[in-house]
């Protein structure tokens, strides 16, 4: 399904090329995401993992200059489960974000680098917090200065305290955008 929602957008976004609009050189934005995560335990838990679930996200951030923005993000990976506890994921973050423009086709390459923190927790047994690195790369297109849409992908990775391995989770998702 995801496949076919990801193939309608790109449909739609290449329909929409007549009317497209340059992206703002600045300014506030918010948006949100939704897709597939992934978590990644560097085998600790010998493959035993559920590894795959839905996300979601929401996000804001100021574009400093045409080529720079600062956001914050919030994001739900979801659970991931053994076949005894399922370990809800949640990350936070904010990340500097550098913008290609395709000149005036309002087509947008952008990446992010930043630092977060992810809540793990298995509920009534484990709750805790790991600072994390973030990156996370994407195409957007603007339909209008006002509205873009994008697909991208975003990770979060973190050593274990002991550290033994290096554990990670992150999503490829699509993004609504409001620009302000």
């Amino acid at each position: 399904m995801f496949k076919k929602l990801m193939l309608a957008t790109m449909l739609v976004a290449f329909a929409g090329v007549a009317t497209a609009a340059e992206p703002k050189p600045r300014g506030f934005y918010i948006g949100a995401t939704t897709g597939l995560s992934v978590f990644d335990d560097d085998g600790a838990a010998l493959g035993t993992i559920d590894d795959q679930d839905s996300m979601a996200q929401i996000y804001a951030g100021y574009k400093i200059l045409k080529y720079l923005a600062v956001e914050a993000r919030y994001a739900d990976y979801g659970g991931f489960s053994d076949s005894f506890d399922t370990l809800e994921v949640t990350a936070a973050s904010i990340s500097a974000v550098g913008i290609v423009p395709f000149g005036t086709s309002g087509w947008e390459l952008f990446g992010q680098l930043g630092f977060g923190q992810v809540n793990l927790e298995i509920p009534g047994f484990v709750d805790e917090e790991e600072d994390t690195v973030t990156a996370g790369v994407g195409v957007r297109y603007s339909f209008t200065d006002l509205f873009s849409m994008a697909v991208q992908t975003d990770v979060h990775v973190w050593d274990d305290p002991s550290g033994l391995y290096t554990f990670s989770v992150g999503g490829t998702a699509l993004a609504f955008q409001l620009n302000f």
